[in-house]
Parts: structure tokens; C-alpha cells; sequence
């Protein structure tokens, strides 16, 4: 057992610890973080709705946990099983990232999935109509961001391909081609069938009951949903951009120093991933000052009052349905 697989033990082994150690079932739900969920959802919780919010933010954190340390020891048996890249162990880091995410999505999901048969006893149920559709959760962003992840990407990894074919000023004479390609298209693929999955599960979470006594709850189980959905598109376009950073990594590593061309290759390639980082801190940014998507589609009155300021950062569910 070399360095890199004890590496990888190691890391595999403390993250299990603290993911395992959060799964106990003695742990709490801290009032900070239930401030940080309103805030992020745009809503208020009222002494009604906070133990049947708290339930389902339990659910779906154990869900998250379950998916996250099942996705991590995979990864780490792949990783193992599959020969070093030569990127300095770059790609490990993806690939643990991406899948565990993965992981946790799904776990998201099957949690989500769980809620539809909730009971509710002998409360009434809020009725709703129309159905919701993806586009009243995910937005145009959310929406495009995988495929034109995967699009890009896959255009990237195909130059990346030719560049390594053509080999300019034999800048990469003294590299393995091979193995410079076959992490990032790995990645990629993943995140491939991923988003045809992902795509699959949403479509049927969309279908599913939302069991809610009173519009505060039916809005709460929106804002939920909604991540959920967001989490199976964008750690797909995650995983899609990460293969082009593992790519593009590999290749710059590789060139030859003395080679001009070499040079070019290296600081253009490392220019790149900096440059994705980049678009995708701006438009988180430009997401997060905007009232959240499912409230504009699904709650408009209470998107109103938020853009107002009239609620400061969790506005109440009263009348807000259209």
C-alpha cells in the first residue's frame, strides 16, 4: 500500500467518523441553524410549523448523511481500485467531492420522496391547484446550467483531446496521453448519467403529494422541495466543470517546461479554472439577492413583501397563493 492509498484511507476514515458522529440520534437542530433555513427560504416559522419543519429538516439531513457516507466509501473503493492520475492527486479531491455530493442529493430526494406519505392525521389538508412544475422550483439558471455544463465541458475535453493529439512543438513528448485524459472523461461521464438520472427523479419528486395542514406548511415544503431539486441539477454541472479543471490540470502538469509552446499551454490552462470559479461565484451572487424562485412563481404576494423589505428576510404565509 503506497502513500496515495493510505491518503485516501485516511481522509475516507475521518469523514466517516464525522459524518457517523452527525447521524447519532442524540443530535439537535441549533436555533441558528433554523434562522439560517428562514433566511435562506424567504420564510418565517411560526410555532405551528416548526416542529413539522424540524421533523423534515431531521429526515433530510439523515438522508443526506446516509447518501453522503454511501457515496464515499464508492469513491474511495474507485479510487483505489483505478490507477493515479498524474495531477498530484487533484482528481481524488474531485472525485471524492462529486460524488459524495451526488450522494447527498440522492439522499435529498429519497428523503423528500418519504415526505409524500407523511400523515397528518386528522387535520385538514391544504388542497392546491394547478400541480407545480420544475420551472416553478428550479430557475432559468438552475434549469440550463447542466446542460450547458455538460456542453461545455464535453466540447473542452474534446480539444483538450486534440490538443494532446497533435502534441505542438512536442510539448507533451514526455507524457503518458492516456492517462491524461481518462480522469477528466470519467468525471465527465459520471456527471453525464448523473443528469439523466437526476432528471428522472425530479420529474417524478415534481408528481409527488405535498401532505400540508395550512399554506405555511404547503409553503415550507415548497422551499424544500425546491432545494432538492436544485441539488440534483447543479452537483451534476458541478461535476461536468470539475472534470475540465482535472483535464486541464493533468495536461498543464505535464507540459514541458523548456517548450514554449509548453509554457502557453500550462498558464493558459491554468488561467481557466480560475476563470470558471469565477462565473459561478457571480451568479450565485446574483442569486442570492434576489427573493427565492419558487417564492416568485408559487408565492407571489410573499415574494412582493420580501422585495419590499416589509418582512425583513422571512416573510409570513398568509393569503400569498395565487
Amino acid at each position: 500500500m503506497d502513500a496515495y492509498e493510505i491518503t485516501l484511507l485516511v481522509v475516507a476514515g475521518l469523514l466517516t467518523v464525522v459524518f457517523a458522529w452527525q447521524l447519532r440520534p442524540g443530535a439537535v437542530i441549533r436555533p441558528d441553524a433554523l434562522r439560517d433555513t428562514a433566511r435562506r427560504a424567504g420564510l418565517a416559522i411560526t410555532p405551528e410549523v416548526e416542529p413539522v419543519l424540524i421533523a423534515r429538516i431531521r429526515s433530510r439531513t439523515r438522508g443526506v448523511l446516509v447518501g453522503t457516507l454511501i457515496a464515499l466509501l464508492v469513491s474511495t473503493a474507485s479510487l483505489i481500485a483505478l490507477p493515479e492520475s498524474p495531477d498530484g492527486g487533484i482528481w481524488s479531491g474531485l472525485m471524492l467531492i462529486v460524488l459524495t455530493g451526488l450522494g447527498g442529493a440522492v439522499g435529498l430526494c429519497v428523503a423528500e420522496f418519504r415526505s409524500a406519505f407523511v400523515s397528518l392525521g386528522d387535520r385538514p389538508r391544504v388542497a392546491r391547484a394547478p400541480t407545480p412544475r420544475r420551472a416553478d422550483y428550479l430557475s432559468t439558471v438552475d434549469l440550463w446550467c447542466g446542460p450547458v455544463a455538460m456542453g461545455v465541458s464535453g466540447v473542452a475535453l474534446a480539444g483538450v483531446a486534440a490538443l494532446i493529439l497533435v502534441d505542438p512543438d512536442d510539448a507533451l513528448s514526455d507524457a503518458s496521453i492516456p492517462s491524461l485524459w481518462w480522469p477528466g472523461f470519467v468525471l465527465w461521464i459520471i456527471s453525464l448519467a448523473s443528469a439523466g438520472v437526476g432528471r428522472i427523479l425530479s420529474t417524478r419528486l415534481v408528481g409527488r403529494g405535498q401532505p400540508a395542514g395550512n399554506d405555511m406548511e404547503l409553503a415550507w415544503s415548497d422551499a424544500l422541495r425546491s432545494w432538492t431539486l436544485r441539488a440534483l441539477v447543479q452537483t451534476p454541472a458541478l461535476g461536468a466543470l470539475c472534470s475540465v479543471v482535472v483535464v486541464l490540470t493533468s495536461v498543464s502538469s505535464a507540459v514541458t517546461p523548456s517548450s514554449g509552446t509548453g509554457i502557453a499551454i500550462s498558464v493558459a490552462f491554468s488561467i481557466v479554472p480560475l476563470v470558471m470559479g469565477s462565473v459561478g461565484v457571480a451568479l450565485l451572487s446574483m442569486g442570492s439577492r434576489r427573493p427565492p424562485h419558487y417564492l416568485t412563481r408559487l408565492w407571489p404576494d410573499v415574494a412582493a413583501e420580501l422585495r419590499r423589505g416589509t418582512h425583513g428576510v422571512a416573510a409570513p404565509v398568509e393569503s400569498g397563493r395565487p
